[in-house]
């Protein structure tokens, strides 16, 4: 059996079920799977208690990688384990903000996707009783690029709202230019996902040293700075001509916003929940990671 575990990429945001990419594996191997990531979620700690999670298109931080792991009680069935995070510990916040200073940006990649990501393979590690038993991590991508033309200057800052970062100021009477901030942000965002990789490799490599096998693969996805939002080949879901989502399920997700966070309080979360697909890999990136993970298990 095939163990899906981390945040919305292996939930696969946006996509219908026979889309998404553990599905799709699952099924070219011929084996049954479990899906426990869901959208927004952190690696977290082993401390971890809350378990309660909303609708997996929702992004909240529980339950935590940490919380997925300690949540499943059989493991004797399990084969193989696909799993990813350290995006949501890093902040999308960060990434997206061009204020972020790059060397606290590299910390927080080695200390969540390095650091928190060993730790806990060694702990998913220990829980396989089967032998032969694999734990697949899942890299990341690049969001934006140096290839990304955005088709209107509402586009950028919609992205950019949505995950926190202010494009005006009050105080200051004044609207900030997306010029001015494209180039930090795709700078931003090509670091995590270069860094990002190299860390996770990282963790893999050190995992696997101190169990003194080879159960954990990193898994690098073939995705190019082409692939990018607003690139020339996005492989991922961008914000339509009127800044709504534009993927599969957006209607269903919608409605479940709505329930949740439809009120004046929770404007912000949900504008962000409504238009989470944005960013994360479309149909055809991820039949793109379902070929990857065939290379590679």
């Amino acid at each position: 059996m095939i163990l899906t575990i981390g945040d919305s990429v292996c939930w696969g945001q946006g996509l219908i079920e026979e889309h998404k990419f553990d599905a799709l594996f699952a099924k070219a191997k011929g084996m049954a799977f479990s899906r426990a990531a869901h959208s927004g979620a952190v690696i977290g700690s082993q401390t971890d208690s809350s378990n309660e999670m909303e609708n997996g298109e929702v992004p909240v931080a529980s339950p935590s990688d940490w919380q997925q792991v300690l949540e499943q009680r059989d493991w004797t069935q399990v084969d193989l384990v696909l799993l990813n995070g350290g995006i949501n510990d890093v902040g999308l916040t960060r990434i997206l903000s061009p204020w972020t200073n790059p060397n606290q940006l590299n910390q927080w990649i080695d200390q969540f996707c390095h650091q928190s990501m060993q730790q806990l393979l060694v702990a998913v590690a220990a829980k396989l009783t089967r032998p032969g038993a694999k734990i697949a991590v899942i890299g990341y991508y690049p969001i934006l690029s140096e290839q990304s033309y955005f088709p209107s200057d509402d586009h950028f800052r919609m992205l950019l709202e949505l995950h926190g970062v202010a494009t005006s100021s009050v105080a200051l009477k004044a609207t900030l230019s997306p010029k001015d901030m494209i180039p930090s942000v795709v700078g931003n965002c090509l670091t995590f996902w270069k860094m990002s990789d190299s860390k996770l490799q990282a963790a893999v490599d050190g995992a696997n040293a101190a169990l003194k096998t080879n159960t954990c693969v990193f898994v690098k996805l073939p995705f190019t700075e082409e692939n990018a939002m607003w690139a020339p080949t996005p492989l991922l879901w961008e914000l339509s001509p009127l800044l709504g989502p534009e993927d599969e399920v957006a209607s269903t997700r919608s409605a479940v916003c709505e329930k949740i966070y439809g009120d004046v309080v929770h404007i912000p979360q949900w504008i962000q929940c409504v238009r989470a697909s944005a960013g994360h890999p479309n149909v055809a990136g991820a039949a793109k990671i379902a070929a990857a993970l065939e290379m590679i298990l």
